[in-house]
């Protein structure tokens, strides 16, 4: 291996890290630092925790998305010479500032602050030097592991706290490991289920390599374990307990191999009809990846809604992935035992799965020496049929419309029904070249308003249960905003307009008429949602920067969401540069 290969994961690793800290601290704590009208070459910070000013090189201004940073000098105020910092530099010197402008109470966040930029950027070089060879995705799974970077505004993307060195290897997906399930029986007095079809203890047997595995006793339910969780569920007193009573049996690993998915805690098997979600004692991100209570049984709840609402008919370009079946052990005193298991329709068995792809998996930066997945996708469009570029991208962006906006906005107008549909809950598929179909998963995500809910819980009675999924439609829009529009679609505008494939000013045009068109062809919540993002001078946009500092977990916040802010709407400032621009968007 040359010493270019061995550099190459560690400066690439170095340079995504500080990509994600400066953006987020350029959008949350300093974001008058860059003027979107003068789109300046580079953006002077003046530090306030040393004497001194940063200055780096804005290589791609971004109306919607991330700006793309290249070299960094710093310049000390007792000297008049720019002297070239290092990435691992910047970022110390970010991360301080961070905490001197807003946290100068607590200084002993810090060093957990830089710790955890640190182990995320350490996975990130980890990951790099893994995949170096593995081609680009081109199926469900493969993008699924792709997400080299992670999150494109978060200060740690990769920090994964609760997984030693081998574990990463064996169970986070972008080291594409298989393992097979753990697997306990329960006494059918402590276990709890629901489900919006079959009995959730049936589908147990579905599970490949399972059914006639164990032999269980006329009052057992058998009920599946990550393997993490349940090396820490033996640790646990209660559990013990239950185990030396005779009324909770370990049975071990059985079954076919799994694989981890982008959320690493639900894992996939092409053979199997479901996929299964579970607790691990691990924090990813912003949060210990526990799943709640009310959780469970929102996914019941919701799958059966949605199917006396033929959700499935509201438009053959858009599905949800409903988690319609849970288990659960119950442990006294306790909501959660830690045996949480949601059952997940698994639509990508066999080869169903042949061009699906993740939003996050197509808009990411590319790994070294590659391309962007999305870039190059458009690129071969464009080849085979003939296009240009520019004319290819077009046609992919109002395909991607067509089946992501369009349906979501229908949703909400029809039946005040709101998605959380950010980058990683989004999937598009394009086997066959265009955007033919996008699906939406998660169970958490699901925002309904207060004028619908009276009608949809007379509906599904089960619903009267879960008054925290009722938001007024202020509150929906601002969310709403956010998760479709500034996570999912502003990241695809970025993808193309850093690539050279379509400039940002047309897409957003065109997505403002794709808008105007909703505002006036829709009676309901979506046309006010539509009039909200035309015409408000900022959008709502989630502070990860700001929630990883201050150390929130957002799952134990009132709301369970983590904290938000304003940014400028660059819908509501779009105007085209040229005739020629506006030519465009109304062919």
């Amino acid at each position: 291996m040359s010493l270019q290969q061995i550099i190459q994961p560690s400066a690439c690793a170095q340079t995504a890290s500080l990509q994600a800290l400066l953006n987020g601290f350029l959008r949350e704590i300093a974001p008058d630092s860059i003027s979107a009208a003068s789109q300046c070459s580079a953006v002077e910070i003046p530090l306030s925790h040393i004497p001194a000013r940063l200055r780096v090189q804005i290589e791609y201004y971004s109306h919607a998305g991330p700006h793309h940073f290249g070299a960094a000098q710093l310049q000390f105020t007792s000297s008049s010479v720019w002297q070239a910092a290092a990435p691992i530099q910047v970022i110390t010197l970010i991360a301080q500032e961070c905490f001197a402008r807003l946290n100068a109470r607590d200084p002993e966040k810090l060093p957990e602050f830089l710790r955890n930029v640190l182990n995320s950027n350490a996975q990130i070089e980890k990951i790099l030097r893994s995949t170096a060879q593995s081609p680009d995705p081109d199926s469900f799974l493969p993008a699924e592991q792709a997400l080299s970077y992670g999150h494109w505004l978060h200060p740690t993307p990769k920090s994964r706290d609760g997984l030693t060195g081998w574990q990463q290897m064996a169970y986070a997906p972008e080291f594409a490991g298989r393992f097979r399930l753990t697997f306990f029986a329960a006494d059918k007095s402590i276990l709890s289920q629901g489900s919006a079809q079959e009995p959730a203890a049936d589908l147990v047997s579905q599970i490949p390599g399972v059914a006639g595995a164990f032999q269980l006793q006329p009052d057992e339910v058998l009920i599946p374990a990550h393997p993490l969780q349940a090396q820490a569920l033996r640790l646990d007193p209660a559990v013990q307990a239950l185990l030396a009573s005779g009324r909770l049996r370990d049975l071990g690993e059985a079954g076919g191999g799994f694989s981890a998915t982008s959320s690493v805690r639900t894992l996939y098997s092409p053979d199997c009809p479901w996929m299964l979600k579970f607790s691990i004692p691990v924090r990813l991100t912003n949060s210990l990846r526990v799943t709640l209570r009310d959780e469970l049984a929102v996914g019941v709840s919701m799958a059966r809604l949605l199917r006396k609402l033929d959700i499935a008919n509201l438009s053959p370009r858009f599905r949800i992935i409903n988690d319609p079946a849970y288990l659960t052990v119950d442990l006294p005193d306790r909501r959660e035992s830690g045996f949480e298991v949601i059952f997940r329709e698994n639509p990508f068995t066999a080869q169903q799965g042949k061009g699906v792809y993740n939003l996050a998996a197509l808009t990411a930066d590319p790994r070294p020496g590659r391309t962007a997945l999305l870039t190059s996708i458009i690129r071969q469009l464009a080849a085979l049929h003939g296009k240009s570029h520019t004319a290819m991208a077009r046609a992919w962006f109002d395909a991607y419309l067509d089946c992501m906006l369009d349906p979501v906005l229908q949703l909400y107008d029809r039946h005040g029904i709101g998605l959380e549909a950010h980058q990683q809950n989004s999937l598009l598929d394009l086997s066959t070249g265009l955007p033919s179909r996008a699906y939406y998963r998660d169970n958490q995500g699901y925002f309904i308003t207060r004028e619908a809910f009276p009608h949809l819980s007379a509906l599904e009675p089960s619903l009267k249960g879960q008054p925290a999924l009722v938001y007024p439609a202020e509150h929906i829009n601002e969310r709403l905003a956010y998760y479709l529009i500034v996570n999912q679609l502003f990241a695809v505008v970025r993808r193309l307009g850093r690539d050279g494939m379509a400039g940002e000013t047309e897409l957003l045009l065109r997505l403002r008429q794709r808008l105007s068109d909703a505002a006036s062809r829709f009676s309901g919540a979506a046309a006010g949602f539509a009039e909200y993002l035309l015409t408000a001078p900022t959008l709502a946009t989630k502070a990860n920067l700001l929630t990883r500092v201050h150390n929130v977990d957002e799952l134990e916040t009132a709301t369970q969401e983590g904290i938000f802010l304003q940014m400028r709407n660059p819908i509501a400032a779009v105007r085209p540069q040229s005739a020629r621009e506006l030519a465009d968007v109304l062919a």
